[in-house]
């Protein structure tokens, strides 16, 4: 069973979609913030499969246990990320708040759900103006914003 947070998301819908391809149980973690319910009724479409779907908030860590034991879930995929760039300029807090103190509450559910295998989704945001083309993961990090920071 693997745990998509963002799932949702285009990111996620896709992802979901690969998952139930390869035979894999599938829950969602969502609040819709970016995202729709409709992507998820055409990932069952698309694949033939269901999923399972818990509306909530990664901020919210007894959301976050209560969704993860009821899933059964080894792994996660973390995409709830906000993500644009300008926004997070405009709103910081937001981006801090979401992106950092939810993925503390996600790694604090996991931790106290036994659930040790961790996907995280990031962005060539946080190495700013590259150095040198193409991108590494040993590039040296250099966020330009809120974004990239968080």
């Amino acid at each position: 069973m693997i745990f998509v947070t963002g799932g949702a998301g285009y990111i996620g819908s896709h992802t979901c979609v690969e998952l139930l391809d390869a035979g894999c149980e599938v829950t969602v973690f969502d609040n819709f913030s970016n995202s729709h319910p409709e992507a998820l009724a055409r990932v069952e479409r698309i694949t033939g499969k269901k999923l399972r779907l818990v509306q909530g908030d990664i901020r919210n860590r007894a959301s976050l246990v209560a969704a993860l034991k009821e899933s059964g879930a080894h792994a996660v995929i973390h995409f709830a990320g906000l993500k644009a760039v300008g926004e997070s300029v405009t709103q910081p807090l937001a981006y801090y708040d979401n992106n950092v103190v939810g993925t503390l509450r996600l790694l604090e559910a996991m931790g106290e759900c036994g659930v040790k295998a961790l996907v995280f989704s990031s962005s060539a945001t946080v190495y700013g103006d590259p150095i040198r083309l193409p991108l590494t993961e040993d590039h040296p990090l250099s966020a330009t914003n809120p974004y990239g920071r968080t």
